[in-house]
């Protein structure tokens, strides 16, 4: 019997603690925010801004984020910004990573896979460390970074990588997938294929000698919209019709 009077109270303050927690998060919940702060696994979050949001909005949702985290993960949380560099986020947070390249592109390969050693570093150095990866703008940046990690992290998983698979995949398919275009789809089937050995790197130059387009819909030459081809190489712009 004494060992039951020990344990009730023990139960009743992590019941409390609980019940505490869950109001915080419906308090939070129930505010108008115009990020998107999820929790991809335990240890992974992502925020998503809006690409709309005008400059003094982005900068009060991004001190609103700084001080949720801050709350939660004091001094262990590793922002990578996979958006343009702003100077105003390390003022937030100093540890931050920046790995950003333009919106609507596949990042470099080697791009990639630096995002995914960073996060693994991290990660491993300190089990109470925390990603967050910051994206305002194309959610499929976000997208590409998440897939390529589920993929590199089952080289050296453990039995309770599977979970977090899981949790990556279904994030990906519930809130990314619309929003991937076919070079990044494209780029993180690249990854996964060089990973498991299935796709070799093939280290001799490759020339461009023609594009074809088999269908352009809706096209009016006399109005409407006109159809232009840019042409990128290494991130930087290359060749433009429309000039």
């Amino acid at each position: 019997m004494d060992h039951i009077l020990l344990v009730i109270p023990l139960l009743l303050n992590v019941l409390h603690c609980r019940n505490s927690m869950e109001s915080v998060m419906e308090k939070l919940m129930g505010s108008h925010y115009d990020f998107d702060l999820t929790y991809i696994t335990e240890r992974i979050i992502s925020v998503l801004y809006l690409s709309e949001l005008d400059e003094q909005q982005y900068r009060a949702n991004l001190k609103e984020v700084a001080s949720m985290l801050k709350s939660k993960h004091q001094d262990k949380f590793l922002l990578i910004n996979l958006s343009e560099k702003r100077h105003d986020i390390c003022r937030l947070n100093p540890k931050v990573e920046e790995f950003g390249w333009p919106d609507l592109h596949a990042p470099p390969l080697d791009k990639i896979c630096s995002v995914c050693k960073t996060m693994e570093n991290w990660l491993n150095s300190d089990p109470r460390n925390v990603v967050v990866l910051h994206c305002k703008g194309n959610r499929g940046k976000t997208g590409v970074i998440v897939a390529a990690y589920m993929h590199y992290s089952k080289i050296s998983a453990g039995a309770d990588q599977a979970l977090s698979t899981v949790a990556m995949r279904k994030f990906c398919e519930d809130k990314i997938s619309s929003f991937l275009h076919p070079s990044q789809n494209r780029y993180i089937y690249y990854f996964a294929g060089l990973l498991s050995g299935a796709i070799k790197m093939n280290s001799s130059p490759l020339f461009l000698q023609q594009i074809l387009f088999p269908v352009l819909l809706n096209y009016q030459s006399g109005g409407g919209y006109s159809a232009f081809l840019k042409i990128y190489q290494s991130m930087k712009l290359v060749y433009c019709s429309s000039e």
